[in-house]
């Protein structure tokens, strides 16, 4: 098998967080065509369901897998969708600006890297979405910023994923304390413990 391929498999397929479930659910149910993902390392799974995305991450390898033409044959051996695949692939760090792809994404996607809510708002249309965990305490800071509206949430049971959009006003409620500030969050990268939590949230750009 190419390695890059068993890259992806390594630490996507085999450890069961390909998440293709997930996207598939948000495409359906939102209507969404388009992506962008900063701090993919080489997670391309949303290009399976997304005719167009994006990808931004500093590590080495990530420039020669998105341009490994057997990647991208298997891509479009896999891909959901008629539509051309389009992948656009930015071997840089995501606080970089792309001007280029601002305001050109349905998806802004955010696992486990950072401050992504924050840094890559601006690739978003408006009304466009944030698909976030709270790795880094990134929702907790989606949850304070003016610009983004929480509107669903993604929960998973025994692998299956669901979208629930009820009772959103049970989540980001602290267990102890008050909430704190931005500026905690961002200077300590540590989210704080809720009393009704979700694996994933969603987030609107108003």
């Amino acid at each position: 098998m190419n390695k890059n391929i068993q890259l992806y498999r390594k630490y996507y397929v085999d450890k069961q967080s390909e998440n293709l479930e997930l996207f598939r659910i948000l495409k359906l149910h939102f209507r969404l065509e388009s992506a962008i993902y900063p701090g993919c390392f080489v997670h391309i799974t949303p290009s399976l369901v997304f005719p167009k995305t994006a990808y931004i991450d500093s590590d080495k390898r990530v420039e020669t897998f998105f341009k490994d033409s057997e990647v991208l044959d298997w891509v479009d051996a896999n891909k959901e969708y008629t539509d051309k695949v389009q992948i656009i692939a930015f071997p840089q760090d995501y606080s970089k600006r792309t001007p280029s792809e601002i305001g050109q994404y349905d998806l802004l996607i955010s696992q486990y890297a950072g401050f992504v809510s924050r840094e890559c708002k601006q690739y978003l249309k408006s009304g466009g979405l944030l698909l976030v965990n709270n790795s880094h305490a990134d929702a907790g800071l989606a949850f304070l910023d003016n610009d983004y509206e929480l509107i669903a949430v993604m929960n998973r049971n025994n692998g299956n994923w669901t979208l629930n959009e009820d009772d959103l006003a049970e989540y980001f409620i602290p267990k102890k304390g008050n909430y704190p500030p931005k500026s905690e969050l961002l200077s300590t990268m540590r989210g704080i413990e809720y009393t009704k939590t979700a694996p994933n949230y969603i987030f609107k750009k108003i």
